[in-house]
């Protein structure tokens, strides 16, 4: 399984860590200088269990010292280097999947089902006169801001549902990596797949033997941010297309994570596409924004 490959894959990492710096204290411990600094340090250590005087206190942190600087001198390093600091590898917080091992997880079943994840977009770098209808260059100018204020107020806002519609070429998709990479760079558990990639993760849940089908979806479920690219190119498979992407948007409604997704169709295409029930889910008002994007395929005239 997957999650059990990435957690042996963190624990071999977490394990290596230790035995170089049990190596490094080994190599320390053979300098008779260190050797007799440790043993004072221990002595004080359990004096200081017995009495908590202060000058005990006082002369431990002196003998600390005294140690790391000869540490330094002797270039031996006696802290573990995690690779995840906050779950120092152990791949859990307080119980639960430290996000290093989410990102993880997104990344394994991204490569197994060919999506694409590395999108490097930036509000910053982002030139609007790309768009040379005024209007449309006003309109972008406009959902640009708005959508930076959106991922300032990510954690707080309630809007969780996010659908750009609009023509081909009209930069939806550089405006959704583009909060894709902004949320990410803030610590946010973000999954990004097109439609097709998205369609390909269904298929290998549904092939998938009973203990594996969730390793497919759960990324899907309980990243904080899932973004979705050209939904509607896709092809739709009986049984699986309709059912799984109603039981993925469902479960995220219910656990109000955020979705973001760029379609070519319109509010009525989507619903005779898709159906009432993810139609209503998508398009609810009470936490949900539609925004169409209007104007000449950009695409078009970054070739004249």
């Amino acid at each position: 399984m997957i999650l059990k490959d990435v957690l042996e894959q963190y624990k071999n990492k977490r394990n290596r860590a230790q035995l170089i710096v049990e190596k490094n204290k080994n190599t320390a411990l053979k300098n008779e200088q260190f050797f007799q600094l440790e043993k004072r340090f221990r002595e004080l250590n359990i004096e200081y269990a017995k009495n908590a005087l202060s000058k005990t206190l006082s002369e431990l942190k002196k003998v600390q010292d005294d140690k790391e600087r000869l540490l330094a001198d002797l270039k031996l390093d006696l802290t573990p280097k995690y690779e995840c600091n906050v779950c120092q590898d152990t791949g859990y917080i307080k119980g639960k999947l430290c996000l290093c091992i989410r990102r993880e997880l997104s990344n394994r079943v991204a490569d197994i089902c060919g999506v694409q994840k590395n999108i490097q977009c930036d509000f910053d770098k982002c030139d609007l006169s790309i768009f040379t209808d005024e209007q449309q260059r006003e309109q972008m100018k406009v959902v640009y801001q708005k959508m930076q204020e959106y991922c300032d107020k990510f954690l707080t806002t309630p809007i969780n549902t996010i659908i750009f519609s609009g023509p081909t070429g009209t930069g939806k998709t550089y405006l959704i990596s583009a909060i894709a990479s902004e949320l990410t760079m803030s610590g946010i558990d973000v999954f990004y797949t097109t439609a097709f990639g998205l369609t390909n993760m269904f298929l290998k849940s549904h092939m998938a033997s009973i203990e594996e089908k969730s390793q497919y979806i759960e990324p899907l479920i309980n990243c904080d941010l899932l973004v979705i690219d050209d939904l509607g190119t896709e092809p739709i498979y009986r049984n699986v297309s309709i059912e799984y992407l109603f039981n993925i948007i469902n479960e995220r409604k219910i656990n109000k994570k955020h979705l973001i997704v760029s379609t070519n169709l319109t509010l009525d295409e989507i619903i005779n596409r898709y159906g009432e029930r993810i139609f209503s889910r998508l398009n609810n008002k009470a936490d949900s924004l539609f925004l169409y994007l209007e104007g000449k395929d950009i695409r078009l005239n970054t070739k004249q």
